[in-house]
């Protein structure tokens, strides 16, 4: 159920948002700006993250113990459990107050749908942070070194992107090559409407560096998807990213009608992965594209 509420926060939030050597004294004098600077820099320690990827990149520089308040969607790390619960979807101005955070860590997409309760916690003081929305994955990347900037954890965020980048270039690694790409479609929701990703989406670019074509790649973002139209791009895989099972997206396939006609169907090619782990542009990014691999080579 987390999961389905993940993608479908993801859905609507994304609808609705886009020289010469030193000299010693120079040497010195830099070393005493920089310790000067690091001095410097806040020290946060009641943090509320509004995303659940956030919040994973957070406890990865070792600052659960600072954050006092996620989404109501977010479920990993297993110890957010114990955290308070903000709808990101509707933020409440008192009860974020009330919770006396000095850092907030958004989405960019906020600006426009609670900017101006995050804005009226900004004129009290408090940091809020807009994280922006990554499609590839050196913008992942570039959200562990920005959350490690603001924080002052930029050594632990370099360590995260080298670590993370090493085990995404092992899933890559072993992704077979075939001159005929298979065709996929990405499933991320079937109710009450079929929703799938487009072009210019980070699905669609997983999909690419996987050696894969996305069925819709030429609509562009999250759209809304007819059962016929699917019928008529006949993919060679069906994925569902939603949090059910594979035997659970299967009821679902074979309650549309046209749909045992696909050549995925025909083929036993449908199948389900872990939605947190692919739509969540966090550290975990490299198992949720070794699970999609695995799923579009399954046979292989």
């Amino acid at each position: 159920m987390k999961q389905k509420l993940w993608v479908f926060l993801i859905v609507i939030i994304l609808i609705a948002a886009g020289c010469s050597a030193p000299t010693k004294t120079d040497k010195k004098d830099n070393q005493d700006k920089a310790e000067n600077a690091q001095k410097s820099k806040p020290k946060y320690h009641r943090i509320i993250s509004l995303m659940p990827s956030n919040t994973e990149i957070l406890y990865q520089l070792g600052l659960g113990d600072d954050i006092v308040g996620v989404s109501t969607v977010d479920d990993y790390p297993n110890d957010v459990k114990h955290k308070q619960k903000f709808d990101a979807m509707k933020l409440n101005k008192e009860q974020l107050l009330k919770a006396k955070p000095d850092l907030i860590v958004a989405h960019e997409s906020q600006k426009g749908m609670d900017g101006k309760v995050l804005q009226s916690l900004k004129n009290k003081g408090i940091k809020v942070v807009y994280i922006k929305d990554a499609k590839t994955l050196d913008e992942i990347y570039d959200t562990f070194k920005q959350v490690g900037k603001v924080t002052g954890r930029e050594s632990q965020a370099s360590t995260l992107v080298y670590d993370t980048k090493h085990r995404v270039d092992a899933v890559l690694k072993d992704v077979p090559k075939h001159e005929k790409k298979p065709t996929v479609f990405l499933e991320v929701s079937h109710e009450p409407e079929i929703y799938t990703a487009g072009k210019d989406t980070f699905f669609n670019y997983m999909l690419e560096k996987l050696n894969a074509e996305n069925s819709f790649n030429d609509v562009t973002g999250w759209k809304k998807v007819s059962k016929e139209s699917i019928i008529k791009k006949n993919p060679n895989v069906l994925i569902t990213t939603e949090g059910i099972s594979r035997s659970e997206y299967l009821k679902v396939i074979r309650k549309r009608g046209g749909f045992e006609d696909l050549e995925a169907v025909k083929k036993g090619r449908v199948e389900a992965v872990d939605g947190d782990k692919i739509s969540r542009p966090g550290p975990r990014i490299d198992q949720g594209l070794e699970e999609l691999r695995d799923a579009i080579y399954r046979d292989e």
